[in-house]
């Protein structure tokens, strides 16, 4: 009996342990992906904390660049073959509104 009670007060435990800290609110998951498009390229990262991870897919036929400032004020570029996806690691958090399209990327900004 005193088994019965104490199994029975540590699925009680779990469970509610579980409810707990497996919720999220659905606002907050929301908010940590960030997406955009350019005229080329569906784009989007979420927050990261030591890297975050951009992916990318050029919508157009042929193969573009997607240049983008990050939070230190560093140029990035991803070059995407037409109609290919691709996802590239960076150290530095990007600035949402500065994605853009471009015909080749600069040297030293990555791809």
């Amino acid at each position: 009996m005193k088994i019965a009670k104490r199994l029975g007060a540590v699925a009680a435990t779990t469970a509610a342990l579980v409810g707990f800290i497996g919720t999220v609110p659905a606002a907050a998951a929301a908010d940590s992906v960030h997406r955009g498009s350019t005229t080329c390229f569906n784009w989007s990262w979420g927050d990261g904390t030591v890297t975050w991870t951009i992916y990318a897919h050029n919508t157009c036929g042929s193969a573009k660049g997607l240049e983008f400032t990050t939070s230190v004020g560093a140029t990035g570029c991803m070059w995407v073959s037409g109609g290919a996806k691709e996802h590239h690691k960076y150290p530095d958090k990007p600035n949402s509104n500065s994605f853009h399209d471009v015909k080749e990327c600069p040297p030293g900004t990555g791809d």
